[in-house]
């Protein structure tokens, strides 16, 4: 028996509360009866911007429901509204990262290729390793991209093997363009390398925009020129496309870097997405080690730069 009493304690705190409850059910009828009416209205919702909650609540108007607390219509409303909640509700903030520059060695490479988080691999053409990097890289499910050469507005700038350049016939652009493409397997889309001069030049760039749709790529504007309307032209010609937003690591330095990638976080978080570009060097791989799993953590997605064009 004594092993029943707290059963019935709390069968008897139940049963006090039911019919306390039923009272004030009856009181609040009896009100809503005197032509009184208390309105609730499925028009409140929670949203979490940046670890912040915030409520926001829609002023009523004439044809809003008021509901009786007994009625199942009341029940089915707050569900109701639940789910448009939840719906409605801001998705996560995406980052998409890009590795320029690969293909002169694999050390690096390797080491970056096996991120556990999506990461493209943007390969310059006709270098010892592209092709290699690019078969570990689509072993390891990561994107494969051409990091096409286009020559600088500063002449000491080497753009590299098979770069474009101001000077070529249209064939000849579309030629290269063509060579560098299909020089190493699995690639999805192409930014440029360098490229400052030719990201200016609407007549060239809308030759390279022409091959890169002809194979069905996306271009991403690596944006080495401010005056760059590579972005804007492919936008135009149904190319689908996107704008570099970060460059990480124009300094060698870990603080840098890591600033960068902060940078980026604020970016994704403001816009909603960000992609940021790194190179294959040995303090990049550390710093997006060691800050891109707290990016992720904090509630930020990294996703496939595939995800980010448009």
């Amino acid at each position: 028996m004594k092993q029943n009493k707290p059963l019935l304690a709390n069968i008897l705190a139940l049963l006090i509360i039911l019919v306390v409850g039923l009272g004030i059910s009856n009181l609040m009828k009896k009100y809503f009866q005197s032509g009184n009416e208390i309105f609730l209205t499925p028009n409140t919702a929670f949203s979490e911007v940046n670890h912040q909650s915030t409520l926001q609540e829609d002023e009523y108007k004439e044809d809003d429901i008021f509901y009786n607390f007994e009625s199942e219509q009341f029940v089915e409303a707050i569900l109701e509204d639940l789910n448009l909640s939840e719906e409605g509700s801001i998705s996560k903030p995406r980052l998409a990262l890009i590795i320029d520059d690969l293909g002169y060695e694999r050390e690096i490479a390797k080491k970056i290729i096996e991120f556990d988080f999506p990461i493209a691999l943007s390969i310059l053409p006709f270098l010892k390793y592209s092709e290699e990097i690019a078969q570990e890289g689509k072993n390891n499910n990561q994107e494969i991209m051409l990091h096409l050469p286009l020559e600088a507005n500063d002449p000491n700038n080497n753009p590299g093997l098979g770069a474009i350049k101001t000077g070529m016939l249209e064939e000849e652009i579309r030629q290269a363009v063509r060579e560098a493409i299909f020089n190493f397997p699995y690639v999805i889309g192409v930014n440029n390398h360098m490229g400052s001069k030719i990201t200016e030049n609407r007549e060239i760039m809308e030759i390279i925009l022409q091959e890169i749709k002809r194979y069905n790529l996306f271009f991403v504007d690596s944006l080495t020129s401010s005056n760059s309307i590579a972005y804007r032209i492919a936008q135009e010609m149904g190319v689908k496309t996107a704008v570099r937003s970060v460059f990480l690591d124009n300094e060698n330095g870990l603080d840098y870097i890591k600033d960068q990638i902060l940078e980026a976080r604020k970016i994704a978080w403001r816009n909603g997405e960000a992609i940021a570009i790194g190179h294959s060097r040995i303090n990049t791989y550390y710093a997006l080690s060691r800050f891109i799993p707290e990016l992720i953590k904090e509630g930020i997605e990294i996703v496939p730069v595939s995800q980010l064009v448009k």
